[in-house]
């Protein structure tokens, strides 16, 4: 997992609230060099966009992607946090209104076209080092920890990404055929 600076976050513990956030903001600076400086520059991340439409309320209206994302934006989707069955997940992504990622907690129903990919945006890697939650790192243990949640989601997906790891992972012994 991307390792993050601790420091204090209770107000508190800084003269100001300004203080405070110039504190975190420092931290989260110092937390994303240092993972880049140990040789990081991607990490493994299971990823989704969110879906074109779905029903809300009592009234089954029909609504277009979600209230902080247009419908097809790819997110990047954090491990489980709590134990809800992922039915609630973290996500990082580009809002409908903004220029900066963010960082929320949306419903698994609203993603769709779970896969995996290898994160290399500094902006997403950031935003995950700044995160108060566990995110995945480039080992092959999060790789291997990100199959089960394609199996769940995306059956095929799965298969496919276990063939290709499996392919990776013979040897060639430099025989063309």
């Amino acid at each position: 997992m991307i390792d993050i600076e601790k420091i204090s976050r209770r107000p508190c513990d800084y003269p100001s609230v300004e203080e405070l956030w110039k504190t975190w903001e420092e931290g989260v600076i110092r937390s994303y060099e240092d993972f880049v400086n140990k040789g990081h520059c991607w990490c493994w991340c299971l990823v989704g966009n969110i879906a074109d439409e779905h029903e809300s309320g009592e009234e089954h209206k029909v609504l277009r992607g979600t209230k902080h994302f247009s419908p097809g934006t790819k997110v990047h989707l954090a491990p489980v946090q709590w134990g809800d069955g992922y039915e609630k997940i973290v996500v990082i992504g580009m809002p409908r209104h903004g220029g900066k990622y963010i960082e929320i907690v949306t419903r698994s129903k609203y993603v769709t076209n779970f896969r995996m990919k290898k994160v290399f945006r500094p902006a997403v890697l950031e935003r995950m080092c700044a995160s108060p939650y566990e995110w995945w790192s480039d080992r092959d243990s999060d790789r291997d920890r990100i199959i089960p949640y394609l199996e769940r989601f995306a059956p095929e997906e799965a298969r496919k990404t276990k063939e290709l790891i499996s392919a990776q992972a013979k040897p060639d012994n430099g025989r063309e055929e």
